[in-house]
């Protein structure tokens, strides 16, 4: 007898295991890059990163990349105990060593915390006066003011004791100091220290918090609050999962988690929901638990690294948990409650309340290859497998193999409630009916659009609709109606059909999907925001929203609001992945059952997962978008406000991200360069290359959209500068310029210069010819005409040889004139002075007349200003010996850059009318306005002519 039971009870461990299932944890740790796997707390910035402290390192984590701190980063030490973020964005590290600051990502040492450099600070506090409180391992509390005191409370000042945990401040501004030896309250500069004596579970506290103005305490032996100047408490005993409570966080409801040394416990309404590593945690000693700004919960644990949980929306059941295969097919559900669900290779797995029961072929299925599962209303169990049908009724199953099947492979069965008997898709054989024990084969002979059939589903009216690899085929009155691409659907290839609440059809396709209602095909594709095209299968919750699976994870489609609105920037689309939980991302064809309390199964090629959309979390918290990186050129330089970057780097590398750590990998990017002609350019990617730009002013933007929708409130830039290459700098050009009118003015000086010596040479020239040639003519004529006056001539001809001789010579004089003013040799000031002299003493000299010259002697003059001025000179002074009774005459010639004046004064008493001689000054005016200057004739003190010009 004994025997026999040992036997039973062996055959029913073999056939039945307990049931488990795992949660959405997600575990990150050395291997994804955190410094060490023992944490001793975390907190989240305003900028989005989630901070980790361990005993070896301090982390900042963005979703995807840790960036890890040590000592040679200016930590006082790498073991890192606790962490604040104070109302500046500072964040504090307290470690064994004392504190340090961090700002702006650079790590400081304040001079007025030394004194805590040999304290280990275990939790760091600032309360709402802007100060801010240390509790240490043994040294009490630390308190640093607003004016940079630094003071100390211990035990003998009234401190529980040297050792605290942790520091809180409520609504009424009362500080709370978790110790070692009871809960310690400041009020108004007194310590009051309550232990159990006045009711506390343990004097051994770890962890205080404020929760709906409620303080709660944290000990070795419960959970408990204070109400009332009193304590109620919590332990094993009502539900908490260990009462040496290490951690705690609240949520936005104010609920609890609780990090123990035996799991984590969820605390709401007074009732414990438990969660340990047979869940999914990755380890049971949790030091630290931190609320997100999206609503997960953070466990960072004591070997583990740190755990984030997405929430109990999702069960997961595989091979681990009981399952016969991890490759599930189809899932079904009986009138008892109990779950069926089919695997590829396994056979079919009963889920229970609390065990697996497992049907394969040793138990008398048909194969173990199972494609389908469907529960009539008789609770008859339809197996499609491979190798035919099996019908499991009350324990038992009837099978139909190849030798009675006209076609073995059924992919799908399904129990009209309108048409008599049951249909079998096939995979390759087209549909087969099965009535009275009689099997009747549809194929594409019979008008069918494929013989391999996917899915078959009973509409409203009695018709059958059909799923297969050549379209979609409707059967209504034995007629076949089929539909393919040139109808309006997506693709050919038609995986699964599915009847919505308001009576549409559904059809999942390896195009997308389409949606047939009053006759007409409606597609929804990746053109219109599907995730994927590729769609195994459609469901349809109980909030109205539709769930496709696809081989990149579950998509939510919310078809109501995607319907009637026309904003196509909405996220009507939500991509469900391993990240936020499925046991897999690649689902199967078929592969989904909506049960009876609404969850939806799906099932895929790693498992099932259980999805209560009830408790679907939709995280509308935007994510927090930063520039992290640029490199230009291969080589990263500092984020600066404002960047130049020289003209010889062609390629510039943004990287960002925006942080949500619900999806990471599926966070959006908007991205543009302002400047540079291109609109808004949506990625998924973290960087962004440019190659080649131009010089110019240019800005970088970029927006992140989390799995959820939400674009970030704020957007991530930065303004650059692409200087121009030196030979398009402003300086360059402007060198470039100064050389060319250079190079233009020493041309145009050079052929003036030219010029001007030619004309020079040419005046010279001239000069002499005149007085070479004509001069000694006009001298010879002269000489002659006097030769011929000592003979004996008449008298008139004696009179005209003397007037020959008086004009040669008066010729000769004029000549003279001009050959001097034309000589370049005689252009200076100096030289008209000179010929001014002999004049002057050649008509002068005889009437005794004394005359003093003055000029500047360098200064050269054009020659009309030199003629003419000579000529005014000479008319003056031919005026002052024939009309004057001078005696001294003073002559000035002054040069001033262009401008000039000649003077000629006496001091002869005759009026200005005895001075006329013809013409005299009528010419002198006229000499005068040849050479634009003015001529003043003053006849007071004597008689003065004055010539000036005054150049504009």
């Amino acid at each position: 007898m004994k025997r026999l039971l040992t036997i039973i009870l062996f055959i029913t461990a073999a056939c039945a295991t307990s049931v488990a299932q795992t949660l959405p944890f997600r575990t990150y740790s050395i291997e994804r890059g955190l410094s060490e796997s023992v944490v001793n707390d975390m907190i989240q910035d305003n900028e989005g990163h989630l901070w980790v402290g361990t005993s070896y390192g301090l982390n900042r984590f963005d979703g995807i990349a840790f960036d890890n701190f040590y000592s040679e980063d200016g930590l006082l030490s790498n073991k890192i105990f606790s962490l604040y973020e104070d109302r500046e964005g500072a964040v504090w590290v307290g470690t064994d060593r004392g504190v340090n600051v961090i700002k702006q990502d650079s790590i400081h040492t304040l001079s007025s915390l030394k004194p805590l450099e040999s304290s280990t600070v275990l939790s760091i506090y600032q309360d709402n006066r802007g100060e801010f409180w240390f509790a240490t391992d043994g040294e009490g509390i630390w308190h640093l003011d607003r004016n940079k005191n630094l003071s100390q409370y211990l035990k003998i000042h009234g401190m529980g004791a040297d050792r605290v945990r942790d520091i809180v401040e409520d609504s009424e501004g009362i500080l709370w100091f978790a110790t070692r030896d009871g809960l310690t309250k400041l009020e108004n500069g007194n310590f009051r220290t309550f232990t159990t004596r006045h009711g506390l579970p343990d004097d051994r506290l770890r962890d205080l918090i404020i929760s709906n103005d409620t303080l709660w305490v944290a000990s070795r032996g419960g959970l408990c609050y204070s109400e009332d100047k009193s304590f109620h408490c919590f332990t094993e005993q009502d539900g908490l999962v260990n009462n040496r409570i290490q951690s705690m966080s609240k949520d936005e409801d104010g609920n609890l988690w609780l990090g123990t040394e035996e799991g984590a416990s969820f605390f709401e309404d007074g009732r414990f929901t438990n969660y340990s590593v047979e869940e999914g945690l990755e380890n049971d000693i949790i030091y630290a638990t931190h609320y997100d700004h999206e609503g997960n919960i953070w466990f960072g644990t004591f070997g583990g690294g740190i755990t984030l949980f997405l929430g109990n929306q999702f069960k997961n059941y595989t091979v681990e948990h009981g399952l016969p295969n991890n490759v599930v097919t189809s899932i079904t559900q009986d009138h008892k409650g109990q779950h069926w669900v089919s695997t590829y290779g396994g056979g079919i797995a009963e889920i229970g309340d609390k065990q697996f029961s497992i049907l394969n072929a040793d138990k008398g299925l048909v194969d173990n290859k199972v494609y389908s599962l469907n529960m009539d209303e008789q609770d008859r169990l339809f197996i499609g497998t491979r190798w035919g049908l099996s019908i499991y009724e009350n324990g038992i199953f009837q099978n139909f193999d190849e030798t009675e099947l006209p076609y073995r492979k059924v992919r799908t069965v399904l129990d009209p409630k309108h048409s008599d008997g049951i249909w079998l898709g096939t995979y390759g054989g087209g549909i087969i009916q099965y009535k009275d024990g009689n099997f009747r084969q549809y194929t594409e002979d019979e008008g069918l659009a494929n013989n391999t059939v996917l899915a078959i589903e009973e509409n409203t009216d009695g018709s059958l609709w059909i799923a297969t690899h050549g379209g979609i085929s409707k059967l209504e009155n034995g007629t076949f109606t089929n539909y393919t691409i040139a109808d309006g659907i997506p693709n050919n290839g038609v995986l699964d059909i599915y009847s919505d609440n308001s009576g549409a059809l559904w059809f999942a396709t390896f195009g997308g999907l389409a949606r047939f209602e009053d006759g007409n095909f409606e597609t929804i594709t990746a053109a219109d925001g599907m995730p994927n095209e590729v769609c195994y299968f459609i469901e349809q919750d109980n909030h109205g929203f539709f769930w496709i699976g696809t081989n990149q994870g579950v998509v939510r489609f919310d078809y109501e609001g995607y319907s009637s609105s026309a904003d196509l920037q909405e996220q009507y689309f939500k991509l469900i992945t391993q990240d936020q939980g499925l046991v897999a991302n690649e689902m199967n064809t078929g592969a989904s059952f909506k049960d009876r309390d609404g969850h939806l199964w799906f099932g895929t090629v790693g498992g099932v997962t259980e999805f209560n959309p009830d408790f679907e979390r939709n995280n509308d918290t935007p994510p927090n978008v930063h520039i992290e990186r640029i490199e230009v050129s291969g080589k990263s330089i500092p984020l600066d406000p404002y960047l130049e970057i020289g003209s010889d780097n062609h390629n510039i590398t943004f990287e960002f991200i925006g942080i949500s750590f619900s999806a990471p990998e599926q966070v959006l990017y908007k991205y543009r360069l302002k400047n540079s002609d291109e609109g808004w350019q949506k990625t998924k990617q973290r960087s962004v290359r440019y190659s080649a730009l131009m010089p110019g002013d240019y800005t970088f933007e970029v927006k992140a959209q989390n799995y959820n929708g939400k674009w970030s409130r704020q957007t991530a830039q930065i303004r650059f500068t692409i200087l121009a290459p030196f030979w398009l700098q402003w300086w360059f050009v402007g060198l470039v310029i100064v050389a060319l009118v250079a190079i233009v003015v020493f041309i145009y000086n050079y052929y003036r210069v030219r010029k001007m010596v030619d004309i020079e040479r040419m005046r010279v020239r001239i000069a002499s010819d005149l007085h070479d040639d004509v001069g000694s003519s006009l001298t010879e004529i002269a000489l002659h005409s006097d030769f011929l006056q000592t003979m004996d001539v008449s008298d008139g001809l004696e009179e005209s040889l003397q007037q020959i001789g008086t004009q040669s010579r008066k010729i000769v004089s004029s000549l003279d004139d001009i050959v001097w003013s034309i000589d370049a040799r005689n252009d200076t000031m100096g030289d008209l002075t000179d010929r001014m002299q002999d004049y002057v003493n050649n008509v002068l000299s005889d009437r005794k007349i004394h005359y003093h010259f003055k000029g500047d002697m360098q200064e050269k003059l054009e020659v009309p200003v030199k003629e003419n001025l000579y000529l005014i000179f000479k008319e003056a002074i031919n005026n002052i010996s024939k009309h004057s009774n001078a005696q001294n005459v003073d002559v000035t010639l002054a040069m001033d850059d262009q401008n000039f004046m000649l003077s000629v004064k006496d001091d002869g008493t005759s009026s200005r009318n005895n001075r006329k001689s013809g013409q005299g000054l009528s010419n002198m005016k006229m000499r005068a306005k040849r050479i634009e200057a003015d001529i003043i004739f003053d006849d007071e003190d004597g008689f003065e002519v004055r010539v000036e010009n005054h150049a504009s």
